[in-house]
């Protein structure tokens, strides 16, 4: 497992609790269109891009997606193959991500949770001055070639 996003009311309290509590440090961010309030943000307890992101949601306690690490680029073209042979539903992918620089597949397990595999991304470290993406860059930040978001990726929750 490389990490997983989940969705909430109070990410700013999340933040607290695993920047100052567990020992995390903000990799990323996505800002609202005030340009003030965090849409979403990456943090590290490691080198990792991230361990773990949050997404500001009305409804408290959703899960998007948990993320598994392929090694290379082409282990996750491969990962898109076999998803395709077992007609795999997928949600979105072969692609990379601006937020982190990985590269990705999202796709759906039988019982409807959205599944990530994940690949490269830069390392992080704790003495590094977090990168803040803005609200017109959140759909390259997100999904670097199509720079778009889709509705699907946005609302489709567990």
């Amino acid at each position: 497992m490389d990490h997983c996003l989940i969705y909430g009311p109070d990410i700013d309290g999340n933040r607290k609790l695993f920047e100052q509590v567990l020992g995390f440090g903000l990799v990323e961010r996505v800002l609202l269109e005030d340009g003030k309030t965090d849409l979403a943000t990456w943090l590290s307890c490691s080198h990792k891009a991230h361990d773990i992101a949050m997404v500001r949601h009305a409804e408290p306690g959703k899960l998007h997606h948990v993320s598994f690490l392929l090694e290379s680029w082409e282990q996750v073209l491969r990962a898109a193959d076999i998803m395709s042979m077992h007609r795999v539903s997928i949600d979105i992918g072969p692609t990379r991500h601006g937020v982190t620089r990985g590269t990705t597949i999202y796709f759906f397990d039988p019982s409807g949770n959205r599944m990530e595999t994940f690949c490269g991304g830069n390392h992080w470290y704790p003495d590094w001055k977090p990168t803040t993406w803005t609200w017109d860059e959140v759909g390259a930040g997100v999904f670097y070639h199509d720079r778009k978001l889709n509705e699907r990726f946005l609302t489709v929750v567990t």
